[in-house]
């Protein structure tokens, strides 16, 4: 039991350092000079799939937003003014 237990240690510690070469690598190449002349027609490719695909919004959201806040504020307040016992 206890040697199953330190390959997972030893597992888990070999994809911590893997994720954090991973992290740095590609930190290194979004920050790289030629990054978006090498990816550009990537980049160009999703641009255009989203403006073909764009659906048109007549609202940002930001009053259907405000709305739920509301419903969920007003709902907390109700639970903070039950005191325990009270309905019973």
């Amino acid at each position: 039991m206890d040697k199953s237990l330190n390959k997972e240690k030893k597992w888990v510690q070999t994809w911590e350092k893997a994720g954090k070469s991973l992290r740095e690598i590609k930190k290194n190449e979004l920050r790289s000079e030629n990054y978006y002349s090498r990816n550009r027609h990537l980049l160009n490719d999703m641009l255009h799939y989203a403006f073909e695909h764009r659906k048109i919004r007549l609202t940002s959201g930001l009053v259907e937003m405000q709305k739920y806040f509301k419903k969920y504020h007003s709902q907390i307040n109700k639970l903070d003014q039950k005191t325990p016992g009270e309905n019973e």
